[in-house]
């Protein structure tokens, strides 16, 4: 089997249709699910129960990140700035906004300290214990949350999964450049079946311990593998025909019973059962959505990931994801003199205000920064290889 045998177009508008998904489930969770004081038994707690899974939004973009970063590896595989292309394309994409929140926030926080105001944002700041900033410079901060069992500043929580991600590129490029097509799947393959066996094994060693299963690449490597897995099949056509027959519409109907499972069963992050096998069947959820979604455009899922509104929020969901706590930490802490949580009708004003904020904040960064330099990043792509 020869896993490149096709390519597949630069923009699929269904991608960015589940990237808009993806933040919209963490920021909901975030700003409703933990924040939000309900009493048992009332409409504003079945809403919450529904919204417990919100936080597998990131095993979503891991899904998502896989096969579109697998896919681009495996195109230019032959090529010959194979690695430079590459890595400048992640740098460009993920570094400036990423060192930019690594200045402002903590500026933020001291011009608060100044303001004689630390107690109001005593949250954004994460107690006495917080992340060396040499880690977030090596994106090696999962490492010392691990370590430490603490998030640190809420400022920067967030980045434990840009920290996998970039952990995960150091090799993956190798890995496909090196090996065959057939040995590439094969690793790949291994790979997810070994991630659930690391974090049985390190939850056995260390039970109490469930933000380092949470947080460590090789506990999560299979959702972003399943992703590469999808990209390397649909470059195959024998197993194209696989993904566009009836079985994988099976296959996410089953998934999907077994996600309501979860969200009745065992929402929280936490849950043995969910860090045994249950990030697995999550990513494998969302794999099977994600190729049914591309190679069905007619189906009512594909319509819906096509609606404008979720691919202009797919496409601020970077930012989205880096600046949303610390949005909304800033604005309860200005109005309430506290951390985020939600008891009215007030400081729900405050949660969708934050939520518009943040929103407007991403745009902006979008338009005048982030975009800007991509486009610089193509062009001197399209003039170094013409």
């Amino acid at each position: 089997m020869q896993p490149v045998c096709g390519r597949i177009p630069d923009r699929i508008p269904e991608l960015d249709g589940l990237r808009g998904a993806a933040i919209l489930m963490v920021v909901v969770y975030h700003y409703f699910e933990n924040s939000w004081v309900t009493v048992p038994g009332t409409w504003a707690a079945g809403i919450q129960a529904a919204i417990g899974l919100g936080w597998t939004g990131v095993d979503l973009f891991f899904v998502l990140s896989g096969f579109l970063i697998g896919g681009i590896l495996l195109d230019a595989r032959l090529t010959k700035n194979y690695f430079e292309v590459f890595y400048k394309r992640r740098f460009f994409r993920i570094i400036p906004l990423y060192f930019a929140a690594l200045v402002v926030f903590p500026a933020l926080y001291v011009a608060i300290q100044h303001a004689g105001r630390a107690n109001d944002f005593a949250w954004l700041a994460g107690g006495r214990q917080q992340v060396p900033w040499l880690c977030y410079l090596t994106f090696t901060q999962n490492f010392w949350m691990a370590n430490t069992e603490k998030f640190g500043s809420m400022m920067l929580a967030i980045t434990w999964s840009l920290a996998i991600e970039e952990q995960f590129y150091i090799t993956l490029p190798f890995i496909i450049r090196l090996l065959t097509g057939t040995q590439v799947t094969k690793v790949v393959r291994f790979g997810i079946y070994l991630a659930p066996l690391i974090r049985l094994g390190l939850g056995f060693l260390f039970h109490h311990n469930w933000i380092a299963l949470f947080v460590l690449m090789p506990c999560r490597m299979d959702a972003l593998l399943l992703g590469v897995l999808a990209a390397i099949m649909m470059r195959d056509e024998r197993q194209k025909r696989w993904i566009q027959s009836k079985h994988v519409g099976i296959l996410a109907c089953a998934l999907a019973l077994g996600m309501a499972a979860f969200t009745i069963l065992t929402p929280t992050p936490d849950n043995p059962v969910m860090q045994s096998f249950g990030y697995t069947l999550v990513a494998l959820f969302y794999t099977s959505v994600l190729v049914y979604a591309v190679t069905r455009t007619d189906s009512v899922l594909s319509r819906l990931l096509r609606l404008k509104w979720l691919g202009w929020l797919g496409g601020l969901a970077y930012g989205v994801y880096l600046i949303h706590q610390t949005v909304n930490g800033l604005l309860f802490g200005l109005v309430w003199k506290r951390e985020p949580f939600i008891e009215g009708g007030f400081s729900l004003l405050t949660t969708l205000a934050a939520i518009v904020l943040t929103l407007m904040v991403a745009q902006l960064s979008w338009r005048y920064f982030e975009a800007p330099l991509i486009k610089t990043f193509r062009s001197e792509y399209r003039v170094s290889a013409g």
